[in-house]
């Protein structure tokens, strides 16, 4: 090795001479001269120097040093890591008066950083994970979706994409494939059994994801293939889970599963399905360069008899079984088979109905269910799920401010018994009171506090007697100064009452002459004010003449 040709070499030289060794092996093999110091020193050389009183301590202290590694961490990408030097991080603190120039070396800086795991070889560490584990067979499935880079669908069908026409550098290429594949994989994370199949899709829909996942849980047609029924819980990424949510909460509701929360960026979660679309790349999709698959239909033929043979031979790390005998320990109980696809898809189609609670009861579908004793008042509007699971011992899941009840449908009389509810009172032999609502019993309360009885007769009674309802309001604002305000008086205004000029003449009969005839129409017009009428005609019968200058005076004023 020649690290210890370097170490040789060193020790039978020289003091004077180490340095063009150091110089030669960096000239060779590309290694920075400091470096091979400390290469030295872990294969046994020591130069016989007194080491320095100072050694292992630095001019930096502990917030200059986070400085540097925060500058690392913050300009890292998201898919390789910390990648900014030492020397641009430490070039960034001098710039901002950090650390002064010469303070420090490089070469110190990485080794403070390595001593506080701030260096990019820590930083780019994936952080520790708590391993997961599930109880038993179907417990908790994992889903995952990707998108088949080897194989598209042309004119031709299926076909390989070739690396020299669709290397990552030609992303024209890639926008020239219409029609990719997605491959959607299964895995129980119990007993890591696969289920794979193929769809040809631009992206992840909803409606692929409620076909694969009732092939997956379905009864196969190859009883060999022992893979089915629902889970109890689902691991998605956050891709698949948005469709999962696009299908409607009553579909899993409806299934009894539940969907576990994802965190962005955590992908480890589901690890387990993640390496297994390696493991089919590797195991299945290298072979179909030998036999290819023409049509989607004889690709998903091809993977299911492969997946069969997979899940029965090969052996999980994990548990030392083949998945499939793994999986075959699950119980009865544990394996809870689906309904027929009809009635998935219409439980697909009709999440959540709403209903109306009336005299304590809800109808559903035929059957009747009890909401006595779940505080629900009457006449509120609630939603009901159906869980397939559960409607065959007739239970359903009420829905009402964010709260779930389950309830159990009313047994019913057969027809001969006239089809009443089997808990009915039998008139004249028993009388079997309903349950107060928390409604009424409030009301009782209420009653109670207001007219000292729980069941008064209000048309005699008076509520609060004796309390006072009005007196001393006033009192209550004794102490309140208002200061006066000032007002502006309202102007009446008055329509002028005017009458034609003839009346006038009529009031002045035996006083008329010509002249006055004109004057009074030249002073007037054909109209005049009812108040200048009484004093025009009271004038002429007291004086016998008529002011024409008087009048138009009085009128400019008027105007004025």
């Amino acid at each position: 090795m020649w690290q210890r040709e370097l170490v040789w070499e060193l020790k039978n030289a020289k003091s004077q001479e180490r340095k063009e060794i150091f110089e030669k092996y960096s000239a060779q093999y590309g290694i920075s001269v400091s470096h091979l110091y400390r290469i030295a020193g872990e294969y046994g050389f020591k130069s016989g120097r007194k080491e320095r009183s100072d050694k292992g301590k630095t001019v930096l202290n502990l917030e200059q040093k986070e400085f540097v590694g925060a500058f690392i961490r913050a300009t890292r990408r998201e898919n390789k890591g910390c990648i900014a030097p030492v020397e641009n991080a430490l070039e960034f603190a001098i710039d901002n008066g950090i650390i002064t120039r010469n303070q420090v070396s490089v070469g110190t800086v990485q080794r403070n950083l390595r001593e506080l795991q701030m260096n990019k070889k820590c930083q780019n560490a994936a952080t520790p994970h708590t391993e997961l584990r599930s109880l038993h067979p179907n417990h908790v499935h994992e889903v995952d979706v990707s998108t088949c880079i080897q194989y598209y669908l042309d004119d031709a069908g299926l076909s390989i994409m070739r690396e020299d026409e669709f290397y990552k550098n030609k992303l024209e290429n890639f926008k020239k494939i219409k029609t990719p594949l997605q491959r959607y994989i299964l895995e129980d994370h119990f007993s890591g059994f696969l289920f794979v199949k193929y769809y040809v899709s631009s992206g992840e829909t909803a409606e692929n994801l409620f076909d694969f996942l009732c092939s997956a849980w379905e009864a196969k047609s190859d009883s060999r293939f022992a893979l089915r029924g629902a889970p109890k819980q689902m691991l998605m990424d956050g891709g698949c889970r948005a469709k999962a949510k696009a299908m409607g909460l009553g579909f899993w509701d409806g299934l009894d599963i539940e969907i576990l929360p994802g965190k962005p960026g955590n992908s480890r979660r589901q690890g387990g399905v993640e390496t297994h679309h390696n493991i089919w790349e590797m195991w299945f999709e290298t072979r179909l360069r030998i036999d290819p698959a023409t049509t989607p239909e004889d690709l998903n033929r091809k993977t299911f008899e492969f997946c069969l043979w997979f899940n029965a031979t090969r052996k999980h790390t994990r548990h030392g079984m083949t998945r499939l005998s793994c999986w075959l320990l699950i119980t009865a109980e544990q394996l809870r088979d689906v309904p027929e696809r009809p009635e998935m898809q219409d439980l697909l189609d009709k999440p959540e109905e709403e209903r109306t609670v009336c005299g304590g009861k809800i109808s559903f579908q035929g059957k009747e269910f009890s909401t006595r004793g779940l505080g629900i008042p009457a006449n509120a509007k609630v939603m009901v799920i159906k869980n397939l699971m559960k409607w065959k011992d007739g239970i359903i899941t009420v829905a009402y401010e964010s709260r779930r009840y389950e309830i159990k449908a009313i047994e019913k009389l057969p027809a001969v018994q006239g089809g009443f509810s089997a808990n009915a009172a039998v008139i004249g032999q028993e009388y079997k009171a309903r349950p107060e609502t928390p409604a009424q019993k409030a009301a009782k309360r209420m009653d109670q506090l207001a007219y000292g009885s729980a069941e008064p007769n209000r048309r005699k009674e008076t509520p609060f007697y004796g309390l006072n309802a009005f007196e001393g309001f006033a009192d209550k604002v004794d102490n309140l100064a208002v200061m006066p305000k000032r007002g502006t008086a309202i102007e009446l205004q008055r329509e002028e009452i005017r009458l034609p000029i003839t009346e006038a003449f009529k009031r002045l009969k035996g006083h008329m002459t010509p002249q006055l005839n004109r004057d009074l129409r030249e002073a007037y017009g054909e109209t005049i004010e009812a108040a200048e009428l009484e004093r025009v005609v009271a004038q002429i019968i007291e004086t016998g003449a008529f002011s024409r200058a008087e009048a138009e005076g009085r009128r400019m004023n008027a105007e004025l």
